[in-house]
């Protein structure tokens, strides 16, 4: 079973975060977590909206009575991060995947955001084994309705013909994931009713209280719906019997499914010899750019940008407290930066191994507290200082990633402008404010593990 919160009641009286009287991320930070909270567990009238804090409802009574949701959705109304979610999320559930980039609708008013969408997304798909509609964000699956402009999700009354379409027009040189509804209401409505401010009926109903029926000319008679359902179908029974036999690897496949196929985001290790290697690569690869590399890629595992400064800021402390580095590094959860400094830092100046060491030493504790608390402390800082120079987080992880390639603690590294934002994350398409975005230090590849007798086809 999975969690759907858009239509919780009702679209006006839902907990919402109110930014009014906050100035700092960790202010916001604060709001968005005690609305989700509420959102997440609070009981509300299915009539009217209002809230019974003694009792449960949302997310939580759902699980009681169906057990953990395998997919989670339309609980956080902001695009582009939603950390403070998953952080409440943990203490319900930590297994479920969410959606990720969204089908674009004209109300979301953001501007390029096909081209935001394409550009994600490539980053996201380097290898065949790695969907452009799959990506890992905050430690949880994020499977989107739409990457390119050839795939949306796919109502399934639109027939087979439909999909043909699609499926005629997508690059299939990666793993490719459509979305498809099964039963949607649009079955039972005329077009005038299917979108807009008049869909869905339940929104309609919450609307115009006082005629909170939906009128008789909204519905279509049943053998339109008769008819809708045959497409539905149809369109089944076309992939089943047609499509699937003729493209090895294809198949249906339910959000439990999808995660099974695909290795976990952390708890996993890395000998320092594989570190050193993929290390060595980014750095190859990031040159003089200002934007870091949105991953690294090590021991044939994906890391985010915050993964990769947890794994080498505990490898540099170890050199700090042994004078040696150590033979592996186990790659933790974590979160993103909870603020997103503007600065690119300064060009001028060097500092040692030695020193960058020590100051690795002190943030790993941190970096590794996986005890819940309203903020957690297990975030990447967003500011470090190291010998007096006081530098955003880029600035510190390009520091940390020559030094750990360095010959000696005494060897100096110099300070090089860096931007907070990869090109993923900036290109990500998004509604909340820049200085909030730290979860895109945590996006990063999903690669599947296909099934040995599922070929490169999909």
């Amino acid at each position: 079973m999975g969690y759907e919160g858009t239509d919780e009641p009702t679209y006006q009286r839902r907990p919402v975060p109110i930014f009014s009287n906050t100035t700092t991320s960790e202010q916001r930070w604060s709001v968005r977590s005690v609305a989700v909270e509420k959102f997440l567990a609070e009981w509300r009238d299915p009539l009217t909206g209002v809230a019974d804090p003694g009792k449960t409802g949302g997310l939580k009574k759902m699980q009681e009575i169906f057990g953990e949701a395998a997919c989670i959705t339309g609980v956080a109304p902001e695009l582009g991060g939603d950390s403070e979610m998953v952080h409440i999320l943990s203490r319900y559930n930590q297994k479920a995947i969410a959606f990720g980039i969204p089908d674009p609708k004209p109300e979301m008013n953001i501007h390029g955001f096909r081209g935001s969408a394409v550009e994600f997304t490539r980053e996201m798909a380097p290898t065949p084994e790695t969907s452009p509609e799959l990506y890992w964000q905050d430690n949880i699956l994020r499977s989107s309705d739409t990457s390119d402009a050839s795939i949306r999700a796919v109502g399934a009354y639109e027939g087979p013909e439909t999909l043909k379409a699609l499926l005629a027009k997508m690059d299939r040189s990666r793993v490719r994931i459509i979305h498809v509804e099964i039963g949607a209401l649009r079955n039972y409505l005329r077009p005038a009713y299917q979108s807009g401010n008049l869909y869905p009926p339940l929104k309609l109903a919450y609307d115009h209280p006082e005629a909170a029926k939906l009128p008789a000319e909204a519905r279509v008679d049943d053998d339109e719906i008769g008819a809708a359902y045959a497409k539905e179908e149809a369109l089944v029974r076309w992939l089943a019997e047609d499509f699937f036999p003729a493209n090895k690897g294809s198949r249906f496949i339910s959000s439990s499914g999808l995660k099974e196929m695909t290795p976990p985001s952390s708890g996993f290790t890395l000998t320092l010899d594989e570190l050193k290697a993929g290390t060595k690569e980014a750095v190859e690869q990031w040159g003089g750019v200002l934007n870091p590399p949105p991953y690294l890629r090590a021991g044939g595992r994906y890391l985010s940008l915050a993964e990769s400064f947890q794994i080498t800021a505990d490898a540099l402390a170890e050199l700090s407290r042994t004078g040696k580095l150590p033979a592996s590094v186990r790659v933790a959860k974590v979160y993103g930066p909870i603020s997103m400094p503007s600065d690119h830092g300064a060009n001028v100046g060097a500092v040692s191994v030695a020193s960058i060491a020590r100051v690795c030493a002190g943030l790993v504790d941190r970096l590794h507290d996986q005890s819940w608390k309203p903020i957690p402390n297990n975030m990447i800082p967003p500011r470090v200082t190291v010998e007096g120079y006081d530098v955003n987080a880029g600035v510190f992880w390009r520091l940390m990633t020559r030094a750990l390639l360095a010959d000696s603690p005494d060897a100096k590294v110099p300070l090089k402008m860096t931007h907070m934002f990869s090109l993923a994350g900036q290109v990500f398409p998004k509604t909340r404010l820049i200085d909030d975005q730290g979860a895109t230090w945590t996006y990063k590849p999903a690669p599947l593990q296909l099934s040995p007798d599922g070929g490169s086809a999909h």
